[in-house]
């Protein structure tokens, strides 16, 4: 059996953040900016982990030690951030986790690393609702690249109607509450109040 390749992390922290209005990656639950806290969060499991940023971002960030991947197309959404990765590093494979998954664990990222196939395009747990694949925490092999920048090339931007065109294999998440996006002022008022 071929060894998997090269597990790189991806903390997608390169979207604008207009519903919260304020930057998603720099919002404190578990004591350091959550883009912190999920770099430390992946590093067991990966070879590197990256943030991925926006141009503005990259500027801010000019002086720090922490890995950066710029985004390097001119499209919306996280699409952005997953292409530059694999521009920066095609050979590698990319576990990639958003910023604004505040409850998200090692018991997760155990179950989606361990249920890894990377003969498939893409590992995945299905979403909170069970039916699709949750783009926003899954691995996406070096197979992948050239099936989105087909989608790129016809003008579809979504990772996740990508990911269920893909054949990706698809897990079941240990706990399903791990996939809460906090994306709204309320929702992370709620959050603070439920712990």
């Amino acid at each position: 059996m071929n060894k998997p390749n090269v597990l790189n992390g991806l903390v997608l922290t390169g979207g604008r953040s207009t519903r919260m209005g304020q930057d998603k990656s720099q919002l404190i639950y578990h004591e350091k900016p959550q883009r912190e806290h999920l770099t430390d969060l992946l590093r067991p499991f990966c070879d590197a982990v990256f943030w991925s940023v926006n141009v503005g971002q990259a500027a801010e960030l000019s002086s720090t030690e922490q890995p950066l991947i710029v985004d390097a197309f001119d499209i919306p959404g996280p699409l952005n951030g997953i292409l530059s990765a694999f521009r920066h590093d095609p050979k590698a494979a990319w576990l990639v986790v958003a910023c604004d998954m505040p409850l998200l664990t090692e018991t997760s990222l155990t179950a989606l690393v361990n249920g890894r196939d990377a003969a498939k395009p893409a590992t995945s747990f299905y979403d909170s609702n069970g039916q699709f694949p949750e783009p926003l925490l899954s691995i996406w092999e070096p197979t992948m690249e050239p099936i989105l920048q087909t989608a790129l090339a016809s003008g579809y931007y979504a990772p996740r109607p990508i990911l269920m065109l893909a054949d990706c294999h698809l897990l079941t998440i240990p706990d399903v509450r791990e996939l809460l996006n906090v994306n709204k002022p309320a929702e992370q008022k709620a959050l603070k109040h439920r712990g």
